[in-house]
């Protein structure tokens, strides 16, 4: 694991729709081993090695859930809108960054009432999204844009990454700065001549999959693998029969989400790239969310796709966790898979005779 790499990725500030930062830090991590750097129309990273042999993409999404401000009180506080999916009750009295369109970042927190302010009736019903507010610490409208802060600027959790224990990793934006740094990883591990490698981080995956739209369109790849994160459930409260997957027991192979299924002779390579680097796997299906995975494998007449996930424990929240054993066991038995590729095992996987 590059853990810098990581780290500058998920203290990032890019939530869905203002990926710029993320964008620069992969071009500097990436410029030495690509051949060409590109973006698509919505601005999603594009880079490629080799031009020969069937067009290869392993993908990462570059956005966060985050917030956007959608008004000033006159008092000073800001409001705002979701961006991604927020559960309320992960939000109250965590701090957050916003984003101010010269690129400045203002701290502030998400106001909570204290409890010796609520009714016994209050402190029993969740707070909702349209009730909180962001505290900066401004006394009045005027400071807040005297500070440069307006309508539309974008705010996401305060960077927070660290490392705990023997190998597990905490921070914000692991969903899915984590398939980023590994992306990258993998652009500049991976030496096969016989395949046209593309490294792309998608934007705006937590709003709809549309970057994943849009570079594969721009792209036109043969096969994909995804690299994104998906629900660990070995924490109390979560039913481990639907959330199976547990930290330090290897990635995971989606077998299913809302938009996706993978292409089973491309599971199977896979499978076998994990056995060879004694790497362990886990499985699991997602009913309620998709990966880029849903957009790759229908557009442009659709091809091969595997989505690959590391088990992460708080999703979508200030602070994930995610364990590097995962994270390097998916490296290993990703690059091998890779460098196993050529025109004759891609065209059989393309092959439905």
């Amino acid at each position: 694991m590059d853990t810098e790499l990581l780290k500058q990725l998920c203290n990032a500030t890019a939530v869905s729709g203002d990926e710029q930062e993320v964008r620069d830090i992969l071009r500097a991590a990436l410029e030495k081993s690509a051949e060409e750097i590109s973006f698509d129309g919505l601005g999603s990273f594009i880079a490629r090695k080799g031009k020969r042999g069937p067009k290869v993409a392993i993908v990462g999404h570059m956005d966060e859930v985050g917030l956007m401000v959608s008004h000033i009180t006159d008092a000073g506080f800001l409001r705002f809108a979701t961006i991604g999916g927020w559960w309320s009750q992960s939000m109250l009295n965590h701090r957050v960054a916003v984003r101010t369109r010269s690129g400045q970042i203002i701290a502030g927190v998400i106001g909570s009432v204290a409890p010796h302010a609520l009714t016994e009736k209050q402190k029993q019903q969740p707070v909702d999204f349209d009730e909180m507010f962001i505290d900066i610490g401004a006394n009045s409208r005027e400071e807040v844009e005297k500070r440069g802060i307006a309508p539309g600027d974008f705010v996401s959790p305060e960077a927070n990454f660290a490392r705990w224990g023997e190998d597990k990793i905490v921070a914000k934006a692991l969903d899915n700065r984590a398939g980023c740094a590994l992306m990258a990883e993998l652009f500049q591990a991976v030496d096969n001549p016989d395949i046209t490698l593309y490294g792309v981080a998608t934007v705006e995956e937590e709003v709809g999959l549309r970057g994943a739209q849009t570079s594969a369109e721009s792209i036109q790849p043969d096969v994909v693998i995804v690299l994104d994160t998906a629900v660990a459930g070995d924490v109390p409260g979560i039913d481990n029969v639907k959330f199976p997957l547990k930290l330090g027991s290897g990635p995971a192979v989606m077998l299913f989400d809302k938009r996706y299924f993978p292409n089973h002779k491309l599971t199977a390579l896979l499978k076998a790239s994990a056995e060879q680097t004694a790497s362990p796997v886990q499985v699991c299906i997602m009913k309620t969310g998709a990966t880029d995975g849903g957009r790759y494998n229908v557009m442009g007449g659709g091809r091969p796709v595997l989505a690959l996930c590391l088990p992460t424990r708080y999703l979508h929240a200030n602070s994930g966790m995610i364990s590097e054993k995962d994270y390097d066991a998916l490296f290993a038995m990703t690059r091998t898979l890779l460098q196993r590729l050529n025109g004759d095992t891609v065209a059989a996987l393309r092959d439905f005779r």
